[in-house]
C-alpha cells in the first residue's frame, strides 16, 4: 500500500495489545514490546497476531504494514540501531538478500530443526506459508468458454481467442511489485513455455497492478476476466465470500511461495521475536493459519485445496520455490535491468494501474 504505514490501534486488532507509533513509551515497557514489519495484509495475519497476543498479554505487539519493495527499503534505510524485531514478507528473494546483507540472526528451536529444506535457509529466514500461485477468473464472463487449466492452454487461448481476452487479462507489474517480480522469474526458471507465455500476454495487453486486492477487485467487478500469476492465500480467501470469482491452481505445475521471516540482528527484544516466529511455525500456530486465518499453512491439505476446483487428475506439480542464495541471481542489477527490459518488450503496451 503505496508509502502508507498501518499502525493499529485497540479498535483494530488484539484488544490493548497494540501501540501507536506516535505513543510514548515508558521504559519499563521496552522488555515486553515486539515490533513487527510485515508485506502481509493485517486481515490475513491477524487471527495469528490475536492468538500469540492472548498466550503473551504483556507483550505490547507493534505491526507495520508495507508493500513488499517499500518494506525492503524501509529496512535497509534504518540505522542498524533501529531495526524492527521481527521482519515478514511473500517476496523470498528480498529476505534473503536482506540475510545475506547480514540483517538477521539465527532463530532457535525444535520446530525450526524439523522444517522442510526449501522453507529454511541457515536457520536465519524460515518460510511459514504454502501459497501456491494460482490463475482467477471471472465466473460470468467463463460461463460458455472454458477455464485454462495449464500455462500452455492459457498461452494457446489468448492466442486463439484476443477479442476475449484483448485488455481482460491482469498479473503483478514486476517492475514495481516485489512478488511480482519473484514469480515471473521463477516461471523463467521452471518452465520452457515461459518467453511464449509473456508473447500471449502482451497480445492480450495484459493490464499490470501493485496490489492483489485491486487485481482482484477488477477480476469481480468483470473489468478483467482473468488473474495471472496471482497469490492464492489472498485468492483463495477472497473467492470463499466473493461468488463471482473461480481459483485454478494450474495442473501443470504450480510456483509456491513461503511468506518468509527472520529476526532482525540488532532486534531490541530478541526473546520475544524468539517467542513469536517459534509460534509461527509451531503446531498450533500452523492451525490458526489454515483454520482462522487468509493464510495457507506450511504443511497444506493439498486433497482440500483440489477438491474446490474438482480437479479429476490430482497429478499437479507444486513446486515450492526454495529459501537460499539461487533467489538473489535475478536481484544482480545487470540481470534484473535485462529481465524488466525482456518482460516489458514481451508485454508490449504496458499499462500500469495503481
Amino acid at each position: 500500500m503505496s508509502q502508507r504505514i498501518a499502525l493499529f490501534f485497540i479498535s483494530l486488532v488484539m484488544a490493548s495489545k497494540v501501540i501507536a507509533e506516535t505513543t510514548v513509551l515508558p521504559t519499563i515497557w521496552e522488555a515486553d514490546r515486539l515490533t513487527i514489519y510485515s508485506a502481509t495484509d493485517l486481515n490475513a495475519i491477524a487471527p495469528l497476531l490475536d492468538t500469540f497476543s492472548a498466550q503473551n498479554p504483556d507483550i505490547k505487539l507493534e505491526y507495520r504494514e508495507f508493500n513488499t519493495q517499500e518494506l525492503d527499503r524501509a529496512i535497509r534505510a534504518k540505522p542498524l540501531a533501529d531495526q524492527p524485531d521481527v521482519v515478514i514478507s511473500s517476496a523470498m528473494d528480498l529476505q534473503v538478500r536482506l540475510v545475506n546483507d547480514g540483517y538477521a540472526q539465527p532463530v532457535f528451536g525444535e520446530a525450526v530443526e524439523a522444517l522442510p529444506s526449501w522453507a529454511n535457509w541457515r536457520n536465519e529466514v524460515i518460510g511459514f506459508t504454502y501459497e501456491p500461485i494460482v490463475f482467477v477468473y471471472n465466473k460470468q464472463a467463463f460461463e460458455e468458454k472454458t477455464v485454462p487449466l495449464t500455462h500452455e492452454s492459457l498461452a494457446s487461448a489468448m492466442r486463439i481467442d484476443d477479442d476475449f481476452f484483448i485488455h481482460k487479462v491482469g498479473s503483478y507489474d514486476a517492475r514495481r511489485s516485489g512478488i511480482g517480480y519473484l514469480v515471473a522469474t521463477q516461471d523463467e526458471v521452471t518452465s520452457s513455455i515461459s518467453g511464449r507465455l509473456q508473447e500471449s500476454l502482451g497480445r492480450a495487453r495484459t493490464q499490470v497492478y501493485g496490489q492483489t486486492s485491486m487485481l482482484l477487485d477488477d477480476i469481480a467487478s468483470g473489468a478483467l476476466i482473468f488473474g495471472y500469476n496471482l497469490l492464492g492465500s489472498y485468492s483463495f480467501a477472497r473467492e470463499k465470500r466473493d461468488s463471482r470469482i473461480g481459483v485454478v491452481i494450474p495442473q501443470d505445475y504450480a510456483l509456491v511461495v513461503s511468506r518468509a521471516v527472520f529476526i532482525s540482528k540488532q532486534a531490541k527484544h530478541v526473546s520475544n521475536a524468539q517467542r513469536f516466529v517459534n509460534f509461527l511455525i509451531s503446531k498450533e500456530g500452523q492451525e490458526v493459519i489454515a483454520k482462522k486465518s487468509e493464510l495457507m499453512a506450511l504443511t497444506p491439505d493439498i486433497d482440500a485445496l483440489l477438491s474446490r476446483q474438482n480437479i479429476q487428475d490430482q497429478t499437479i506439480n507444486f513446486h515450492p520455490i526454495p529459501l537460499g542464495p539461487a533467489l538473489m541471481v535475478y536481484l544482480d542489477d545487470s540481470k534484473r535491468r535485462r529481465f524488466i527490459k525482456a518482460w516489458e518488450n514481451a508485454l508490449l503496451s504496458l499499462k500500469s494501474t495503481p
